[in-house]
């Protein structure tokens, strides 16, 4: 039986830029100072990075909601200090005395766990996400961490046990499948690996034809690259993201962006045909696809030192990057600068495993997309010459 086409939602259109919702909530906050004026407030500023306005606002209210004591606790996290994690752990404490669900409980308590690990207190941390996860076995931060301490360990049957165990209970995201690669590579089956990343039978690339109304995809690139570095959201860096030295813009599509919004619809079908295939495919993977699924869209603009990080994209299911602009120089050179790269983080394993897996190398060329599961390691290298690289990336999610 063929499964059927899911429901994709994609984004809605933002009517006000990011720098005039601030400005409404702050005034807002200013003029009715209520709490729920003040965690709006507090969300948005959060959201630009302002994690000292965040403590500012928040640390004085002796009314703090549960998401305030999440919030406070992400933006000292976020300052990166010893002083600031302290003050982390005590205000995840005050969450997790507030949470009126296990769902929210686990979410004070995986916040916990990362305040304690970035303690250096491991052992604690993995009593505190174990608890996490058994209040709520889809908590993805927690088996995250859970994963990530024991990977370091050595301790590759116990991700294991943990991974199938959640796969079990109907449990199926980005960092369960994630989890498993890096168990069986840091214990030496680098074919497990492969077999459970699933990256040669899911993988997928195309070129894209032109929108409706253009008659080739390069015209349409480049008036859509001049659309793109135009919009008024851009910002340089974004915490919690593996973007360093990089322009991003989180919600590109507007009223005003029909050519953004015109490639969600071409990209919308691709991803179509991808799951279709996925379907096919008989990876464990392909069973946890959400339906409806939520198109998570952004852009990421890069000079030369710009690059990404070893991450995989923990919402999403399925994810892809589009290049609308590449430097002739990444396009037709003949070593690694500017290239998209799929492998093992070796900061996590160590050199000699990431070598061993081995990377897979995509030069990048305008018009081309890309398509591969969430859980697939990748990073970017800086293409270290003049010019800008333009990608639009995306995730499924449910």
């Amino acid at each position: 039986m063929v499964p059927a086409a899911i429901s994709i939602q994609t984004p809605g259109k933002k009517a006000l830029t990011v720098g005039q919702e601030l400005a409404l909530a702050r005034l807002a906050f200013a003029r009715s100072p209520s709490p729920a004026s003040r965690e709006r407030f507090a969300q948005l500023l959060m959201h630009d990075d302002c994690y000292d306005d965040v403590i500012a606002v928040l640390d004085d209210a002796a009314d703090r909601s549960f998401h305030e004591e999440i919030l406070i606790t992400e933006a000292h996290l976020s300052r990166k200090t010893a002083a600031d994690n302290g003050k982390a752990l005590c205000a995840a404490g005050r969450a997790i005395a507030m949470a009126e669900s296990d769902v929210t409980l686990a979410h004070g308590l995986a916040l916990r766990g990362k305040c304690e690990t970035r303690l250096g207190q491991c052992d604690l941390a993995l009593q505190t996400l174990r608890h996490a996860l058994a209040l709520d076995p889809h908590n993805k931060d927690a088996c995250k961490r859970i994963a990530a301490i024991e990977v370091a360990a050595g301790h590759c049957d116990q991700v294991l046990a943990l991974t199938e165990k959640l796969l079990a209970q109907g449990v199926g995201h980005t960092r369960v499948f994630g989890a498993q690669v890096l168990a069986h590579a840091r214990a030496g089956d680098l074919e497990a690996a492969r077999r459970a990343e699933g990256f040669d039978q899911l993988y997928q690339r195309q070129k894209l034809s032109p929108p409706p109304g253009w008659e080739s995809i390069a015209g349409f690139n480049a008036a859509l690259a001049e659309e793109l570095l135009a919009h008024p959201d851009t910002r340089y860096e974004r915490y919690g993201s593996a973007s360093a030295l990089t322009w991003r813009i989180e919600n590109p599509s507007r009223a005003n962006t029909p050519l953004f919004n015109a490639l969600v619809a071409v990209i919308q079908d691709a991803l179509d045909d991808h799951i279709a295939t996925a379907d096919r495919s008989g990876h464990p993977w392909a069973a946890f696809r959400p339906d409806p699924a939520r198109l998570r869209i952004w852009c990421v603009i890069t000079k030369g030192a710009g690059h990404e990080t070893w991450h995989v994209h923990q919402f999403g299911w399925l994810s892809g990057v589009y290049y609308v602009s590449v430097p002739e120089r990444i396009t037709w050179g003949y070593d690694r600068k500017g290239c998209l790269s799929f492998g093992l983080p070796d900061d996590i394993l160590g050199e000699a495993i990431a070598v061993s897996f081995g990377e897979r190398i995509v030069r990048p060329e305008e018009g081309l997309l890309l398509t591969f599961p969430s859980h697939v390691y990748h990073r970017t290298y800086p293409h270290e010459g003049e010019g800008k690289r333009i990608c639009v990336a995306f995730d499924l999610q449910g």
